[in-house]
């Protein structure tokens, strides 16, 4: 049984590497086809994927990928996502890069080259979030319930329910709902 899995990873990472990544958008003429074959093939990878998602082409997911995604997701092209757990009803623009792990930087006496990685610790995108295109999420940090990240933003702190943030590094722009949060 074991060997059916890994042989089904391999297959599975290597069409997913040499063709999934390639195919066409989901707007084109018969596209959903080629979004629900990238979800077939990541899920050969290990990933969980939800139903209903685009996947559009680009989606960079390494070769040993944890990551869940909900229902009626929408990952554009060229997004880096390595770990991560993501919600129903999110929007990911072209070009976001969701990281699990930074580089060790805390001795000075040794190069940063040679102090390794930070232990993994996946982002998590709750339901109904909007990240714009090229947004950079760090490690560990999670993005609540409906919040919107501005495009370009570099989010290196967890942000709160309804909220809209943006900058570098992101900060608090306004509220969703009139209620304090």
């Amino acid at each position: 049984m074991i060997i059916y899995y890994k042989i089904k990873w391999i297959l599975s990472t290597l069409s997913y590497r040499l063709i999934g990544i390639y195919l066409p958008h989901t707007f084109w003429p018969g596209g959903i086809i080629f979004s629900w074959l990238r979800r077939i093939l990541l899920i050969g990878m290990g990933c969980r994927v939800g139903k209903n998602c685009e996947l559009e082409p680009g989606i960079d997911v390494g070769f040993r990928p944890n990551i869940t995604i909900g229902d009626h997701c929408q990952i554009n092209k060229n997004v880096q996502i390595k770990n991560a757990v993501i919600g129903n009803f999110v929007m990911i623009a072209s070009g976001c890069v969701l990281l699990d792990r930074t580089h060790n930087t805390t001795n000075i006496t040794q190069p940063m080259v040679m102090q390794g990685e930070s232990k993994k610790t996946p982002p998590i995108i709750n339901d109904n979030v909007w990240l714009g295109q090229n947004v950079i999420v760090m490690p560990g940090i999670e993005i609540g319930e409906g919040a919107i990240v501005g495009a370009g933003a570099v989010v290196t702190s967890n942000v709160k329910p309804f909220t809209v943030v943006g900058g570098v590094p992101a900060k608090l722009i306004h509220k969703r709902l009139n209620d304090e949060l």
